[in-house]
């Protein structure tokens, strides 16, 4: 099982089904690829296991350097396809970010999770993530 940091818009594209679990508001692969490029100039990469043709789990990461925290690696996705949960791809993916940043000089690695999703909650802490803070949101449309 090898992670790869995707660039190509058809390796992008191939992330879609596992994209569509996490954010169901993606209404095709055509959006996600655009959305990706996009977000690629704001130094977000995305990273990913295949088998064979298509992904099987995906992790959207960005630089970031802020007052709070300073040099830090945010994860904004992290998703593994329902049917391919509990291989270890979400482990894998977490452990390519960690050492990503640990290479390139950042001193944290943050993310946030929804309420629910407990198992990926227990990933994170045995992964030794700590949950530092509540996430805030307003919507205004």
């Amino acid at each position: 099982m090898s992670v790869k940091l995707l660039t190509d818009e058809l390796d992008i594209a191939r992330c879609f089904a596992v994209y569509q679990e996490l954010r169901p508001h993606l209404s095709s692969a055509d959006e996600l690829v655009k959305r990706v490029i996009t977000q690629f100039t704001e130094s977000f990469q995305l990273a990913a296991i295949f088998d064979a043709d298509n992904a099987v789990a995906c992790c959207g990461f960005r630089e970031m350097n802020t007052l709070a925290w300073g040099k830090i690696i945010y994860i904004d996705d992290l998703a593994t396809l329902s049917s391919e949960r509990g291989k270890g791809y979400a482990s894998k993916l977490l452990e390519f970010v960690i050492q990503y940043a640990k290479a390139n000089g950042y001193k944290e690695v943050h993310l946030d999770s929804g309420y629910q999703r407990l198992d990926a909650h227990r990933l994170y802490l045995n992964q030794g993530f700590n949950l530092s803070c509540h996430h805030f949101q307003l919507k205004l449309s």
